[in-house]
């Protein structure tokens, strides 16, 4: 049995579910570093289908860390 492509197709398939959240305890950087491993595990595999989705949650996540360092910066708005 192939047990790193069963972690990382149930990785995807957790990430992929509709009501997914990240925990609290799963920092920034844990995630960042965990779309990017499952991101090149699917290139290469090629399943390009998956790392489009990734890429999707990768990008809504650096632009959601780059939005609360501009808040925190700047002193304006709330987290």
């Amino acid at each position: 049995m192939d047990y790193e492509k069963k972690v990382m197709e149930i990785s995807y398939k957790i990430l992929m579910e509709e009501d997914f959240e990240w925990s609290s305890d799963f920092k920034y950087d844990m995630r960042f570093q965990l779309l990017k491993l499952l991101i090149e595990y699917f290139e290469d595999i090629e399943d390009y289908e998956k790392c489009a989705k990734l890429h999707s949650m990768l990008d809504q996540l650096e632009n959601r860390y780059e939005n609360i360092n501009k808040t925190i910066t700047t002193g304006s708005g709330e987290l």
